[in-house]
Formats: structure tokens, C-alpha cells, sequence
């Protein structure tokens, strides 16, 4: 089913196709009201660094043609500077971002369900941290089961955790190297270092997307 608006080129989700009387699909609704636009972000990104890559080739090429061997040097180095090195943070920031607001999602998630159940404690009064303190507060306050149940779930923290490890290692794994390779997310073999690209982060923000679509959705049973 499309959900989003087709009047635009950025993906923006339609209210119509939301029951604003529920909390899971209040949350979900603001939820891809990050998440929509998003993908733009990532598309823009994509979309700039080839053409400044492209820039770079062309460059070289014609420098060549005419016997310019400073600025080809100039050129080829800056292209695998830029390949090497700018591509690979700029990818590390959409994936800050995109965990953050996935965080915040769930987040969300929780509080909405405290307002509108009118449950006495809060997320924040639960003892932990991240996605993991939101699953605990939906299982035992909402009455939410299998929400780390869901086939998503194991990919969801391992984004996460490379998250953390740009955060804190500067991108660098310093365990769990199973899981990494589990999911395909890649490191180099000497120094450990991340290197996702495009592709990765594409795979993670659908992962993301559908793990939010189903299990925002999952009804509560009794506590």
C-alpha cells in the first residue's frame, strides 16, 4: 500500500492512511515523518558525491591530454581522497542521523503510549538505556509482546552498535565481529575500520523502515 504523498518529490506520508486513534500508528505516522524525507537526504547525498567524483575523473583526463601532469597528480589524488575518505564520513553521518531518529521513533513510541493509556510510570523512570530500555518499557508497562521478537530485530541493534562504534572508536570495532559479518556490514581486516557505502546504508534504512512498520503495529495483550 502507498502511504506517502505523490504531489512531490520528497516522500512525505499521507494522515489518511493512519488511525490517529491508535497509539502505534500515531508514533509510526510521526515516525515516517522523518524517515520519509530521509531518503531524500540519502539520494542528495549519493547524487553529490558522484558528481564530485565524476568532476575529479574528467579533470585528470583532460590535464592528461594535455601533458598537465601537476594538476592530473592534483585531480587523482583529491578523487581518491574523496572516494577513500570523504564518501566513507559521509555515510558514518547518515548513519548517526538515521539511528538517532530511530531512537526517537521508539522513544516516541513509548511516550505516546504513556499519554493515551494513561500508564502511571514513564519511559525514563525504567532502568537502561536506548532500544533496549524502550522494549523493556513496552513489554512490561504497555503490554507489548515480541517487539525484540521481531526478524529484524538482531539487524536493528547491530546498526546500532556500528552507530556506537563511530560515536565512540571512531568507527572502529572493538567486538562482535560475528555479527558484523553476520549482516554483511563491512570492516577492514587490519585496523578493523567500518566501511559502509551506499548500498549499506540503503539496506539499513529499509531494515529500519520495515521493522518500524510492523512492529509499531503489534497490538498490546494484557500485562
Amino acid at each position: 500500500m502507498d502511504i506517502h504523498s505523490i504531489d512531490s518529490n520528497v516522500k512525505f506520508p499521507d494522515m489518511a492512511h493512519y488511525d490517529m486513534k491508535k497509539p502505534g500508528e500515531m508514533a509510526l505516522y510521526l515516525a515516517h515523518c522523518d524517515f520519509y524525507p530521509f531518503r531524500s537526504v540519502i539520494e542528495n547525498n549519493k547524487t553529490a558525491l558522484d558528481i564530485i567524483s565524476n568532476s575529479y575523473i574528467e579533470l585528470a583526463a583532460k590535464a592528461r591530454e594535455k601533458d598537465d601532469f601537476i594538476t592530473e597528480q592534483w585531480a587523482m589524488t583529491s578523487g581518491t581522497l574523496h572516494s577513500c575518505r570523504v564518501d566513507l564520513l559521509t555515510q558514518y553521518s547518515l548513519l548517526l542521523t538515521m539511528v538517532s531518529l530511530l531512537e526517537e521513533a521508539v522513544n516516541t513510541l513509548c511516550r505516546i503510549y504513556h499519554q493515551m493509556n494513561h500508564i502511571e510510570k514513564e519511559l525514563k523512570d525504567i532502568r537502561g538505556s536506548g532500544l533496549e530500555r524502550a522494549a523493556k518499557y513496552l513489554k512490561t508497562e504497555v503490554g507489548i509482546q515480541g517487539f525484540t521478537a521481531d526478524e529484524q530485530w538482531e539487524y536493528i541493534t547491530t546498526i546500532r552498535d556500528a552507530r556506537n562504534m563511530v560515536v565512540h572508536n571512531g568507527g572502529r570495532l572493538v567486538r562482535d565481529f560475528d555479527k558484523f559479518d553476520k549482516f554483511n556490514i563491512g570492516y577492514r581486516e587490519e585496523d578493523h575500520q567500518l566501511y559502509i557505502e551506499y548500498n549499506d546504508i540503503v539496506n539499513m534504512y529499509n531494515a529500519i523502515l520495515d521493522f518500524m512498520d510492523r512492529s509499531f503495529r503489534i497490538i498490546p495483550s494484557d500485562k
